[in-house]
């Protein structure tokens, strides 16, 4: 397989005919119908799943998961989403309930096309515009998340094949292969509540409704799960059936005779879950990614977090926007102070345009932290409440660095939201001084003050935290958490909790093993900043980075000092610094005399694949056991998922990516604990999984320290 990073699919093929419809010339058919589109979007797909019926009594769950074929116009979401919005459903606590649509297209609009269609429902102007600002210009990645409509909504896109796309959300082998054992990526399962099964008619689009298809909407259902489509074609109402669908036909919209309805009862009435077979001939097929459901959904039992930076702020956040109540545990005597410290930090990775998997994990992570920095809280985005969206100027200092830039920006041309190639001139009308190299521009990106974000992120009324908080260890206690001091005081005691205390997760017995390194890192603050600097606009990264001033102060870094444990700020670092922000922005010599340099030393927790370690916490011990036959075989058969620690999940690693890793790895991780579809490919998922190293080591034939 190519390292090139594959051009993004192809946008849908469209002509619009009499009174603005459009037509797709690629399967010769209405996106909607030409009587009243909205209307057939409530008739077959609202009406027919009875949603409003459903979503009028306590939902059992704190989401509610619509999963759809085709996300066409947006139309069917939008609808979804008004219609949600009137009813506001109610959890069965009385929390106010969220709606998580799926939904997978292999021929996505362009924003033109798309703005232009759902300009027909101007009683749909408002989530229409909300959806167009965040809506991907072209698509960048298969997998996108989107939170709207603060917090209430969530939309994941794939896009690309829809059998293939259903699939990320389901679990599968480390092969790719659906699996058929019941195993779960978290705590709970996810099950889909109702189904939209839109897309061109089988006629016109046979490569869509296949047996495969069926086989992973089934995977993804349980009993009571609900489906509507527009079609009636005897060979969809028998793929159904054929997986454990009831179904029932209905008179259809507008012009259409019949359509279909019904729901899921499983085979034979007693499985929940289909059950497919390995691909042939596959010996490989490992589960260690997975794990066996919890035995009852227990986040409403609250969840501890260790550790008050980054990585434990936003996953409190993310968990109780989910009407979690979370116990955030600190040492200190105040949030981030220690990696996550400094005064600005910086929302970037380090892109490429090849398709290896932590090409694909930074991409998928500066998406994701562009729009959930922008996105509105309140009535402001973090951007606006902890720092400055000026957007991310990365410098080609090399040959190499041009070459990979270059690349990048022709194959998002059509993305001038997410990223463009600029010229020296161009660059230095962007950043406000003067360039003499080009460079990649990232407009939705900018800097944050870690200490004031994550000061922002805890004030919700589900977060209690806890400062001075050291915690000694974790311990079960009755199927739940405790977590005990030094003096065997009992800080919090919950029935999930999370490992978020960088390398002082080493000191807690069920992450010893983990492979996490400190790398020392000094930043320098300029005081008395000359003109070229106060004039800068924008973040400029190169060797390492600067940021338009904060309070009259710039910050520049950082060093990478491996194995040095010195907390000193040390003149050698700081003219490392200043050599590095040399490179980047052109200065009189006397420019850098009399300087006044203060800053700040801090350690960063690094791992040795450099992703950061996201997922359920394994038991190392039972895990060395139960896949022992890899120190022989690096593809025997091991049917067992993973053997995990219940209720325990890590996440840690993030580096110096905190502010741009951190954002996913936290959605990542609330939605594992509260069976939600996943915001990465599996595959991706893989190389976060806490688990990964102990694998690795068996299959080297090497001893891990647990």
């Amino acid at each position: 397989m190519s390292d090139k990073t594959p051009p993004p699919p192809p946008t849908a093929k469209l002509q619009w005919v009499e009174q603005n419809q459009p037509f797709s010339t690629q399967f010769d058919d209405f996106y909607f119908s030409s009587t009243n589109g909205l209307e057939e979007t409530q008739y077959v797909f609202i009406q027919h799943n009875a949603l409003l019926e459903r979503w009028q009594k306590p939902l059992q769950k704190n989401h509610f998961v619509i999963a759809e074929t085709g996300f066409g116009t947006g139309l069917n979401f939008l609808t979804a989403w008004h219609s949600w919005n009137q009813c506001n459903p109610l959890t069965q606590g009385g929390q106010a309930a969220r709606l998580h649509f799926i939904s997978v297209e292999k021929y996505p609009l362009s924003i033109p096309d798309l703005q232009k269609a759902l300009s027909l429902w101007p009683q749909l102007k408002d989530l229409s515009k909300e959806l167009l600002e965040h809506y991907p210009a072209q698509p960048a990645s298969a997998c996108h998340r989107l939170t709207l409509d603060l917090g209430r909504i969530t939309l994941s896109l794939y896009f690309g094949d829809a059998t293939e796309g259903l699939r990320q959300f389901s679990p599968c082998s480390t092969k790719g292969q659906p699996c058929s054992k019941g195993y779960t990526f978290g705590q709970q399962p996810l099950v889909v509540d109702a189904w939209f099964l839109d897309g061109f008619t089988p006629t016109r689009n046979p490569d869509m409704w296949t047996p495969e298809l069926f086989s992973t909407i089934a995977g993804l259902s349980n009993k009571g799960t609900s489906f509507s489509t527009f079609t009636s074609a005897g060979s969809v109402r028998r793929g159904l059936q054929d997986v454990g669908f009831t179904c029932f036909k209905s008179p259809g919209f507008g012009k259409k005779r019949e359509m279909l309805a019904g729901t899921f009862v499983g085979l034979n009435n007693e499985q929940t879950n289909v059950p497919i077979p390995p691909k042939r001939g596959d010996t490989a097929n490992h589960y260690w990614h997975l794990q066996n459901p919890a035995p009852a959904d227990q986040s409403n039992n609250g969840v501890l977090i260790i550790g008050g930076g980054l990585a434990g702020c936003l996953t409190a956040r993310a968990l109780a926007d989910r009407g979690v109540a979370v116990t955030l545990l600190e040492q200190n005597n105040q949030l981030a102070l220690e990696a996550s410290g400094n005064r600005q930090g910086m929302v970037y990775t380090r892109l490429s345009p090849h398709n290896n998997p932590l090409s694909r994990f930074n991409l998928t992570a500066q998406l994701f932290a562009n729009h959930f920095y922008s996105r509105l809280f309140d009535k402001q985005s973090l951007f606006q409440l902890a720092g400055a969206q000026t957007g991310v100027l990365h410098l080609a200092l090399s040959d190499k660095q041009e070459k990979h830039y270059r690349l990048l920006a022709n194959i998002y041309e059509q993305s001038p939201d997410f990223c463009q190639w600029l010229n020296p001139q161009q660059a230095s009308e962007i950043s406000g001084i003067q360039q003499r190299f080009s460079g990649l521009w990232l407009p939705k990106s900018g800097w944050l003050s870690p200490r004031k974000l994550c000061k922002t992120l805890v004030a919700h009324p589900n977060i209690n935290v806890q400062l001075g908080a050291q915690v000694e260890r974790l311990t079960p206690n009755q199927h739940r958490w405790e977590a005990v001091d030094k003096f065997g005081k009992s800080l919090a005691i919950a029935a999930s909790a999370v490992i978020a205390n960088a390398h002082a997760a080493r000191q807690l017995s069920q992450t010893a093993y983990l492979q996490l390194s400190s790398i020392r890192g000094q930043v320098t603050h300029i005081e008395n900043s000359p003109d070229a600097l106060n004039r800068l606009k924008t973040v400029l990264c190169g060797e390492g980075y600067i940021a338009p001033a904060n309070d009259g102060i710039h910050c520049l870094g950082a060093t990478f000092n491996l194995k040095d444990d010195n907390l000193n700020i040390t003149q050698v670092d700081h003219s490392t610094n200043l050599d590095n922000l040399a490179k980047m922005v052109q200065f009189q010599t006397n420019d850098l005399c009399d300087l006044q340099l203060g800053g700040r030393v801090g350690f960063r927790t690094t791992t040795p694949d450099y992703f950061p370690v996201v997922g359920p916490v394994p038991n190392a011990k039972n895990m060395l056991i139960d896949f022992e036959k890899l120190r022989h075989r690096a593809n025997a058969q091991i049917e067992l998922p993973g053997s995990g620690h219940p209720g325990l999940y890590a996440i840690l690693g993030l580096g110096s990516r905190g502010l741009a890793y951190g954002p996913l790895a936290a959605e990542l991780l609330a939605n594992l604990l509260l069976g939600e579809p996943l915001p990465i490919d599996q595959d991706l998922y893989t190389h976060l999984h806490p688990a990964r190293f102990l694998i690795r080591d068996l299959i080297r034939d090497k001893t891990s320290t647990i």
